[in-house]
């Protein structure tokens, strides 16, 4: 069993791996949602899947993910399926430019991530992706279904100044 301080050291790794990934965002094609690659991601290696399936799997309130989906629908990325068992949800699936529009940020988000790993060797990076896999099937282990970690309340924005009286 993990020590507390060992959690701790991870925490932080964890959280320089977070800039690592909006680092690598960056580097998507212009005009392709930087949310949208990972939705359209979890589409191809899922299958299709409905709203709150999807919200699960990123983790991401169902309202966050129902504006992702409605822009990437727009765009012809993404299409809706009526549910055959519950005419009241739909199924979301790829549409072949939406799997073109993935493969193509995947190949590009590849080859830049393969670049700046360049002193890494094959076997590391695969342990790395499986070590990562493992923390990702134990943090969903130990969690309820649809157990979300509470979302920490905004803090109220301060008052405006006083606006100045003229004379």
């Amino acid at each position: 069993m993990a020590s507390d301080a060992v959690g701790a050291e991870l925490l932080v790794r964890l959280g320089e791996a977070g800039a690592v990934i909006k680092a690598m965002r960056r580097e998507l094609p212009p005009g392709c949602p930087r949310s949208g690659v990972t939705l359209l991601a979890a589409l191809d290696r899922r299958g299709d899947l409905r709203v709150g399936e999807l919200a699960e799997i990123l983790d991401v309130d169902q309202s966050v993910i129902s504006r992702h989906v409605t822009e990437l629908v727009v765009r012809g990325w993404v299409e809706r399926m009526p549910n055959p068992r519950d005419g009241r949800s739909s199924y979301l699936r790829l549409t072949p430019q939406g799997r073109q529009v993935m493969r193509e940020s995947t190949d590009r988000l590849g080859a830049r991530l393969a670049a700046m790993l360049d002193d890494w060797t094959d076997e590391e990076i695969a342990t790395l992706g499986r070590l990562l896999a493992r923390l990702r099937t134990s943090f969903d282990a130990g969690r309820a279904p649809g157990d979300h970690a509470p979302r920490a309340p905004r803090a109220p924005a301060p008052p405006a100044p006083p606006v100045p009286s003229l004379p």
